[in-house]
């Protein structure tokens, strides 16, 4: 008669036959997938700016956005903290010669200044800043140009929206106009600055309008209504 096989004689043959035991329920989750690194678009490309960027940057053109769309500060502390992260920076006192060619653009990390007291500024693709803000749902799009004049212009630039603003306000009162976009063209943002130190002004931002020899900064309807009854 045979005998069954004791419990010993089993388990050794198991592991003979290359058997493993079930492992057990350690509760214990994966890993979780490394993150992946940044992309160079992402990353952006450190740089020195020909401005300085310190304390309240007081006098540079900073545009930030949020979900309501895009926006433009002259300092530091007219942007909420919450959206100092990702901040166009620029000077429209900057020559043409040392200007970022129009499809790039100066992104600054406005959330705190380093040791020296400075912020940290990368170079991006107008394309890839213009990206975040869509993501959004922030309109970033200007509207085609708005008729032809000789005798208005208005200097503006895509992102802006107090621009869109002035434009769609005289098309409304029927004034023809012709837009320069000052990031875009070189000598815009050269005429522009001229126009307005003739007039004893000094522009901190866009848009800024040449209405029949008046030079308006920002969108100010009240002025456009006055000088429409000259």
């Amino acid at each position: 008669m045979r005998r069954p096989l004791s419990l010993l004689v089993i388990l050794a043959w198991l592991s003979a036959c290359g058997g493993n035991p079930l492992p057990k329920d350690s509760g214990e989750q994966g890993a979780p997938a490394a993150k992946s690194a940044p992309t160079k678009q992402e990353a952006g490309e450190p740089v020195v700016p020909p401005f300085a960027l310190s304390g309240e940057l007081d006098g540079l053109l900073l545009t930030w956005f949020d979900d309501k769309g895009l926006h433009t500060a002259s300092k530091r502390s007219e942007i909420p903290e919450a959206n100092r992260k990702r901040v166009r920076v620029d000077s429209l006192t900057v020559a043409p010669d040392k200007r970022l060619d129009p499809e790039h653009v100066y992104v600054a990390d406005l959330s705190a200044p380093g040791g020296q007291g400075s912020y940290s500024v990368r170079k991006h693709t107008r394309a890839w800043f213009e990206a975040q803000a869509d993501a959004l749902g922030a309109p970033v799009a200007m509207p085609a140009a708005a008729g032809t004049g000789g005798d208005v212009t208005l200097y503006m630039a895509s992102w802006c929206g107090a621009c869109r603003a002035a434009a769609r306000y005289m098309t409304s009162r029927g004034v023809p106009f012709v837009e320069k976009d000052i990031e875009k063209d070189s000598a815009a943002a050269s005429e522009m600055q001229k126009k307005a130190h003739a007039a004893g002004k000094s522009p901190r931002g866009v848009p800024v309008i040449d209405f029949r020899g008046h030079i308006i900064l920002g969108f100010d309807q009240s002025e456009i209504d006055k000088l429409l009854k000259i």
